[in-house]
């Protein structure tokens, strides 16, 4: 311990930050590393002129319906309308959402079958705390959202990482050969961030047969996931598909954060079919919640859900930019699987690096993210987050920059 020029004395890390932390510091911190540099640099130098393809902050703005909505909502006089209502949202709305998920999803649902939460990070802390132990093993199929790895260290479990193939489709074999008697979860993230890769019903099926499969035979039931925050931002809707009609210990995870423009919000969900419509359920998801000081989502944002819920941003924005930014990586000779939903685009890098390659592009005037924090090296990702000209901008830099390389 030291002191500073007052006298007071200056702790270290260690002895603020417990190890625990200090470890889950480490994981999946790479996105908001390289945004914090970018915001480093332009204090630094004001006139610097970046393009910013690190964080995925959806920059449409939420659909006028929905402002207005707001508006309304916040000049109605409701006794009651700013307290705590029960853990699991308003009964209501829960309601709204198994009606209307009901037909999307193909299964019968009930209010008690859904769960509102603060956005889809809470959705998962809330359903991970619920169903695991310490020990228990969960898989992740890369590349993934890099926050899956500090999420299930948090509860004491254990991340497994499963590996794909060049189009982003989780290795079955490896999938089967991960399973053991300490798997309790599979997380599935399709529409992917950070690929925009979108798994087919094909796919699932396979996954869910493997899953049965281990069921039949070690008698261990494990879970299946499904994070969908991007699930409105497919670019051709009917391709969704519905993992509740597939598994039968599957839950859905939504939230609004992206077709609403709400991230800041904070309105997301959780559902589940009949085969674990338990009262038991419900009632360890409040528990989960409080114990984890969520308490409730937003009563605002729940108030809000039914008014505004077929409202949605422009997604034809989204595509227009992933379409640009993909013609001209692929022209200039980079290796990119076009997404199929999102504003995300997750290039191969053109240096065996993806971490070098990242820090390098810098001085080319653009920020991306290594694969490596997504589970899969090799690879680099990019938030397409801003206007069109400066998404075509970043493009043009990247190949130039891959092409520069590649001379020396």
């Amino acid at each position: 311990m030291s002191s500073n020029e007052n006298g007071f004395q200056k702790f270290r890390n260690e002895d603020i930050v417990g190890f625990t932390c200090r470890t889950l510091s480490s994981m999946g911190s790479e996105i908001r590393r390289v945004f914090l540099l970018g915001q480093k640099l332009r204090e630094e130098n004001p006139n610097i002129d970046l393009v910013d393809l690190s964080l995925g902050n959806p920059d449409l703005e939420p659909p006028d319906e929905v402002r207005a909505e707001l508006v309304r909502l916040a000049q109605e006089n409701v006794a009651g309308a700013h307290r705590y209502m029960d853990n699991a949202g308003y009964p209501d709305v829960r309601e709204f959402l198994s009606r209307r998920l009901e037909l999307s999803e193909g299964v019968p649902l009930t209010r008690d079958s859904v769960f509102l939460t603060c956005g889809a990070a809470g959705a998962l802390q809330v359903l991970l705390r619920t169903l695991l132990d310490p020990g228990d093993e969960v898989i992740l199929l890369a590349p993934f959202f890099s926050e899956y790895r500090p999420y299930v260290t948090n509860m004491g479990a254990v991340p497994v990482i499963v590996g794909s193939d060049e189009n982003h489709f989780p290795d079955l074999n490896q999938l089967k050969q991960a399973l053991s008697p300490r798997t309790r979860v599979l997380i599935i993230n399709s529409p992917n961030n950070p690929s925009g890769a979108l798994y087919p019903e094909s796919l699932i099926c396979e996954i869910a047969k493997l899953l049965k499969s281990f069921r039949e035979e070690t008698g261990r039931v494990v879970h299946m996931v499904s994070d969908e925050p991007y699930a409105r931002l497919l670019f051709n809707p009917s391709e969704l598909v519905s993992v509740l009609k597939i598994y039968e210990a599957a839950w859905l995870v939504r939230s609004h954060s992206k077709d609403l423009g709400l991230a800041g919000e904070r309105i997301g969900y959780l559902a589940w079919g009949p085969a674990l419509a338990r009262p038991e359920t419900l009632n360890a998801l409040r528990n989960s919640a409080r114990a984890l000081g969520f308490v409730n989502a937003p009563a605002l944002m729940q108030r809000l859900l039914p008014r505004v819920f077929d409202a949605s941003v422009d997604v034809l924005q989204y595509k227009k930019r992933v379409d640009a930014f993909v013609d001209i990586l692929q022209t200039g000779g980079l290796e990119c699987t076009r997404p199929r939903a999102s504003f995300f685009v997750f290039p191969r890098s053109p240096m065996p690096d993806d971490n070098s390659f990242t820090e390098q592009l810098v001085e080319a005037g653009v920020l991306a993210v290594p694969g490596s924090s997504f589970g899969k090296p090799g690879y680099f990702r990019c938030s397409l987050t801003q206007p069109l000209e400066r998404i075509i901008e970043g493009a043009h830099r990247i190949v130039r920059f891959a092409r520069s390389k590649s001379l020396k």
